[in-house]
C-alpha cells in the first residue's frame, strides 16, 4: 500500500476517532443540565461573594414553569443585592448533594429530599410555599377507563414513579409497603420504573405505558387545570395522609438567611412580583420546622 493511500486512511480514522470523543464529551456534559442558562456546578466550584447560587427543580417537571421559577430567583437576588446562579439539576438528589457539598446557598427542596437529607443539623429552615394550603397529598393514579379501582389490584403490574427523594413520588409508597410487611420491588414485581416529573408520570398513565403511578395531588390539579385531557382520563385510587409542601433551606451559617426570610415571609405584598407567584400559583411563603416533615433516615438504604 502506497503511503498516499496509508496517509489517507490515517486521516480518516484520526476524524473519526476526534468525532467520536466529541460527541461522548457533550453527551458527558450537558447529561443532567436541562436548560442552557442553568449552571453546571463541579466539585471544585466556589460561591464568589457576589453571587447568590439557588439550587431548583421544577415540581411539574420539564420546562413547566421555569420561566415563572427563574424570575422568581431572580427576585430573590434582586431583594439579596445579589447576582444569581440559577442551577436546576435532574433528580432530587443532585440537588442534596450540592446543598451537602456547599456548592449552592439556597435550595428549594421535595418534601422527600428534605426529610432524607443526612444532615439537618447544618441546614436552616427558611420557609415553605403555600399554594392555598401548604401541605399535600400524595395519590395514587390510574386511567379513568381503567378496571383497576384499588392499590392492591396493582400487584405484579408496570409503574410509574416520579424520583426515589420524591416523597409522593415513591417514599410515601415505600412507606405504605414496609407497613405491610412487603418492599416494591416484591409487590411490583420489579415492573416500575422513575421518569423524574409528575407530568412525566402522569404522561405514561394517560398513554398507557403503565396502569398506575404516584404523584401529589397537587401537582395533578395544576396539570389537570391547563389540560382537559388530564381531568378527564385520569382517575384516583388511593390517597395518603397530608404531608408539609417541600421547604426553601439553606446553611445554618449563611449570612444572609434572616434576610431571606424576610424576603420570602413579605413577597406576597409586593406587586412587582405577584403574577410569578400566581403563575407558581404560591400564595405566601411561611413558617416551617423540621416537625413538620416525616422522618425517613432509615429509607436510604432502600432507595435505588
Amino acid at each position: 500500500m502506497s503511503k498516499k493511500i496509508l496517509y489517507f486512511v490515517y486521516s480518516v480514522v484520526a476524524l473519526l476517532l476526534l468525532f467520536l470523543i466529541t460527541s461522548l464529551n457533550n453527551k458527558t456534559n450537558t447529561e443532567y443540565i436541562d436548560f442552557k442558562d442553568t449552571v453546571n456546578i463541579n466539585e471544585n466550584y466556589s460561591i464568589p461573594e457576589d453571587i447568590v447560587t439557588i439550587g431548583i427543580i421544577s415540581v411539574t417537571g420539564g420546562n413547566k414553569g421555569y420561566v415563572s421559577e427563574k424570575e422568581l430567583v431572580s427576585y430573590i437576588g434582586k431583594k439579596l443585592n445579589k447576582k444569581v446562579k440559577l442551577v436546576q439539576k435532574k433528580s432530587y438528589k443532585e440537588i442534596n448533594t450540592l446543598l451537602k457539598n456547599n456548592q449552592i446557598d439556597i435550595a428549594f427542596l421535595s418534601t422527600g429530599a428534605y426529610s432524607l437529607y443526612e444532615d439537618k443539623k447544618d441546614l436552616e429552615l427558611i420557609a415553605r410555599p403555600n399554594r392555598g394550603k401548604a401541605y399535600y397529598h400524595p395519590i395514587i393514579i390510574t386511567r379513568k377507563d381503567s378496571e383497576i379501582e384499588d392499590f392492591e389490584e396493582l400487584k405484579d403490574k408496570n409503574f410509574a414513579f416520579v424520583d426515589n427523594y420524591s416523597y409522593s413520588g415513591y417514599l410515601a409508597v415505600n412507606n405504605y409497603f414496609k407497613q405491610q410487611n412487603t418492599t416494591i420491588n416484591k409487590f411490583f414485581n420489579n415492573k416500575y420504573y422513575f421518569t423524574y416529573s409528575h407530568e412525566d408520570s402522569i404522561k405514561q398513565v394517560l398513554s398507557g405505558a403503565v396502569y398506575a403511578a404516584s404523584i401529589d395531588d397537587w401537582a395533578l390539579q395544576n396539570l389537570a387545570n391547563e389540560d382537559s385531557n388530564i381531568k378527564d382520563n385520569i382517575k384516583v385510587i388511593k390517597i395518603f395522609p397530608e404531608v408539609a409542601t417541600g421547604p426553601v433551606v439553606t446553611h445554618k451559617n449563611y449570612k444572609d438567611k434572616e434576610k431571606l426570610k424576610n424576603i420570602l415571609f413579605n413577597i406576597d405584598k409586593d406587586s412587582t412580583i405577584k403574577a410569578v407567584l400566581e403563575r407558581l400559583q404560591i400564595k405566601n411563603f411561611e413558617d416551617t420546622k423540621i416537625e413538620d416533615y416525616p422522618t425517613l433516615l432509615e429509607e436510604v438504604k432502600d432507595v435505588r
